[in-house]
């Protein structure tokens, strides 16, 4: 009696944050032939990325804890592991601990899947044969059957003005950069979104005489998320014609929170039947409000944040940043109003670029084994799957792509709702194969 063997497939991750860890866990979970997972991931812990690499537990998510599960077929898995309400709020610190949790015990419950944790960065990938080659910053070349870029933000946006900060203590290029310094005095957030909200709090909490300044070019904060979630609204097939339509739809809704909730559900298919100008055109003329309304904070920052408007020691400037001019103490930013601010610490909060690894993705583009997205942003996958497509638009077997990367394919696709399906969805496909 002869036995089949199968042979194992060797599957590489490139990128080890809250993307890259869910394909991982899902493939752990569902395999039912066996696979050799490889993480390519500089940072020593994976799982910890931009969202969840803060230290501060006051830094909230901005989702409840009931619809940030990491599974789909288990909706209150965090709830229930961190042991609170669905409606609440938790450390975003604490979601990185869940996730790598809920990583090693997916890994040590499956008798099929190994991964191991390559701290390198993937510098080139090219097709050989029916797999893939790629060669690793410090770890030399290795060969595998399946790859997954689960590439996650890019760098931060640059701030034209900053030229002359670059050697600069007071300046925080990247936000979220792991050598930042707290400082006395006042903070000055470019950019008014949940980064500087962030910073900002956590700044008046150390000290009662600190200030924030918060300058943006429209002057909106984040909108609250109420104290329960209402369920989401259909959306009509008459409300997704246009980026017009969409923002009337949310808008004139007796529920604009519920009504944006069922437009996002639905948002990668409303993008992706958009024409290129109609795309455009929703991140030209609404993106800032559909922002501060999709990224909502919590009740309880909320709160915090209107009493320190009313105390003054909260303020956020409408207005341009036409110089900032750095002394050994402080860094003088003048805006376009004709104000000017001193700070003692100035932080870049304008966000990322949409896609991380840029020298990859380049390649691979460069190279044809991937042509650019929607507006030249990100790649393009055949939709609504997730096989990257080469330069002729064919799908390039057993090449998928995850997560921000998709931008300009998906648009709504950074947030943990959207990669739990995406991650389960192509982890299926990897383990049909």
């Amino acid at each position: 009696m002869s036995s089949e063997i199968t042979a194992t497939k060797r599957v590489l991750i490139v990128g080890g944050g809250a993307s890259g860890l869910l394909v991982a866990i899902n493939i752990a979970r569902i395999a039912t032939t066996p696979f050799e997972v490889s993480i390519a991931e500089p940072r020593d812990v994976l799982g910890q990325g931009i969202a969840y690499s803060t230290t501060d537990d006051s830094h909230l998510l901005n989702v409840p804890a009931g619809r940030m599960s990491a599974l789909v077929d288990d909706p209150q898995s965090f709830s229930n592991w961190l042991s609170i309400d669905a409606n609440d709020f938790a450390p975003r610190r604490m979601y990185g601990s869940y996730l790598l949790e809920l990583f090693h015990q997916s890994i040590a419950h499956s008798n099929l899947v190994t991964v191991s944790h390559i701290k390198h960065e993937v510098r080139k990938l090219f097709k050989v044969g029916i797999g893939f080659e790629a060669e690793f910053t410090e770890a030399g070349k290795q060969q595998f059957d399946v790859v997954v870029l689960a590439i996650g933000h890019g760098k931060a946006i640059e701030l034209d003005q900053a030229g002359a900060l670059s050697d600069s203590s007071l300046y925080m290029a990247d936000a979220w950069q792991s050598n930042a310094k707290s400082r006395q005095g006042v903070l000055l957030g470019i950019g008014t979104g949940l980064t500087f909200i962030d910073h900002a709090l956590s700044h008046l909490r150390r000290d009662p005489n600190n200030i924030a300044i918060g300058v943006s070019r429209n002057g909106w904060l984040p909108q609250p998320h109420l104290e329960k979630r209402a369920p989401a609204f259909d959306v009509p097939d008459s409300a997704k014609s246009s980026p017009k339509s969409v923002i009337d739809f949310i808008k004139e809704s007796t529920d604009w929170r519920a009504a944006q909730d069922g437009v996002r559900h639905e948002l990668p298919s409303i993008w992706h039947a958009w024409s290129e100008d109609q795309k455009q055109e929703f991140l030209t003329q609404h993106l800032r409000w559909w922002n501060i309304h999709r990224h909502r904070v919590s009740p309880e920052i909320q709160s915090e944040i209107v009493a320190q408007v009313a105390s003054g020691r909260l303020r956020v400037i409408k207005a341009g940043i036409t110089s900032l001019n750095p002394s050994e103490s402080l860094i003088l930013a003048r805006l376009t109003t004709g104000e000017e601010i001193p700070a003692n610490l100035v932080i870049n909060c304008l966000g990322y670029e949409v896609s991380g690894n840029e020298s990859l993705v380049t390649q691979l583009i460069a190279d044809g084994m991937a042509k650019p997205g929607p507006l030249n942003l990100g790649i393009a996958t055949n939709f609504p799957r997730f096989g990257v497509q080469d330069a002729t638009g064919q799908v390039l077997e057993d090449l998928f792509a995850l997560g921000p990367v998709l931008f300009g394919e998906r648009f709504e696709t950074t947030a943990i709702p959207e990669l739990r399906e995406q991650a389960n969805q192509l982890a299926k496909e990897i383990c049909r194969r």
